[in-house]
């Protein structure tokens, strides 16, 4: 299986450094490691479940949309968009509705993962549809357990929900099931989300034969020729195809939280081994001091000083009590 790692902050052998985890976490979030944790071992495990003709994409950014999705799995079986959670508790998934253990019941979630992963499969498709390319058999959103201490109660979900003892079993279906895709229908798809290009052009169809006009009579007038105005004239020369910009696909998820799993678009390149959030929009540059910035710098060195207090404060303890 072809691995494609677009995740940013990683190494090439797809690990976090010191640094690059505390940038990560200041972020996107404390949990930021945990959802590449998650997605590491579950990419693994697909690796030795499907052979060649299966790919896949991990958080790929979908041109300036602010849109990054978690992983994509594309082969014979079709296109799916995969979201892997690392939560644990209990959880249950009715329909469209991603719910939480409440005492003897169960509570809205803070984040809806069924709708939020919908919502993430919809706009692949329309990246790619966009291109000019038909997704015939369409996008399968995947809510995936990652962690096994996550029980899910599913009652008819909008989307298919998979345990985390249930993988075994979706990826010998995928294996197994009946082909929807060819090898090079698979290719293309690849390329289109990793290397969005313009609609091809359709060829125009041939211009119908000019009839030669009736003769007139004698006592006919000839009728008035029509002048194209000089205005059209200009407009109608001017008129050329737009160049394809990635950056056009501009989007957006449509939800009512703030979109999830941003990720930058200076993610590493593609390499054969191994959460998503929303891309932040381009801001001004600002100065930078061993790869972050000035506020970073500042809560790193808050966060020394208060280690700093506690070590003193101990030593003296020791010293003066022990």
């Amino acid at each position: 299986m072809k691995i494609i790692d677009k995740t940013p902050f990683v190494d090439e052998k797809g690990n976090l450094g010191f640094q690059q985890r505390v940038q990560g976490m200041l972020q996107f979030g404390l949990n930021w490691p945990k959802e590449l944790e998650v997605q590491k071992a579950i990419v693994a495990f697909f690796d030795r479940q499907f052979e060649k003709g299966y790919t896949v994409i991990r958080n790929m950014p979908l041109g300036e949309s602010g849109i990054v999705i978690p992983m994509i799995l594309l082969g014979p079986a079709g296109i799916f968009v995969i979201s892997v959670s690392y939560l644990k508790g209990r959880y249950e998934a009715v329909g469209d509705a991603w719910n939480v253990a409440a005492g003897e019941g169960y509570k809205p979630a803070p984040i809806n993962l069924i709708q939020r992963t919908q919502r993430m499969a919809r706009a692949l498709q329309a990246y790619i549809e966009r291109q000019g390319v038909k997704v015939a058999a369409g996008i399968e959103p995947v809510l995936i357990a990652g962690d096994p201490g996550l029980h899910i109660e599913s009652n008819r979900p909008a989307i298919r929900v998979v345990m985390m003892d249930g993988i075994k079993s979706f990826a010998n279906g995928l294996a197994t099931g009946h082909p929807v895709m060819n090898a090079e229908s698979v290719y293309e798809m690849t390329e289109r989300i990793l290397n969005p290009r313009s609609p091809r052009k359709e060829t125009p169809a041939p211009a119908a034969p000019v009839q030669p006009p009736a003769p007139r009579s004698a006592w006919e007038e000839e009728p008035p020729r029509q002048e194209v105005s000089r205005a059209r004239a200009i407009f109608d020369a001017s008129e050329d195809v737009r160049p394809f910009n990635p950056a056009d696909f501009g989007f957006a998820l449509g939800e009512e939280e703030p979109p999830v799993n941003d990720m930058p678009v200076d993610a590493p390149s593609v390499r054969e081994s191994s959460p998503a959030r929303p891309l932040r929009k381009p801001g001004p540059k600002t100065q930078r001091i061993l790869g972050m910035e000035v506020w970073q710098i500042a809560v790193l060195v808050a966060l020394a000083l208060c280690l700093l207090v506690v070590m003193v404060g101990g030593f003296i303890y020791i010293s003066y009590f022990a």
